[in-house]
């Protein structure tokens, strides 16, 4: 199961969590000013190529 992804805006570090905390830390500069990092969808060109058929 994948994890969930944040981001400290401390710092800037994007990170994933893979069990769900009651406290979130950077692991980089141990701030909590974490977010929910938001979900990006993946550029046209990428899912046009992976929907071709092949051959």
């Amino acid at each position: 199961m994948p994890g969930t992804e944040y981001e400290c805006k401390d710092c800037g570090r994007a990170f994933l969590v893979y069990e769900e905390k009651r406290v979130l830390i950077c692991p980089s500069c141990d701030g909590e000013n974490i977010v929910l990092k938001p979900k990006k969808t993946l550029p046209r060109w990428i899912i046009e190529k992976n929907n071709m058929k092949p051959g």
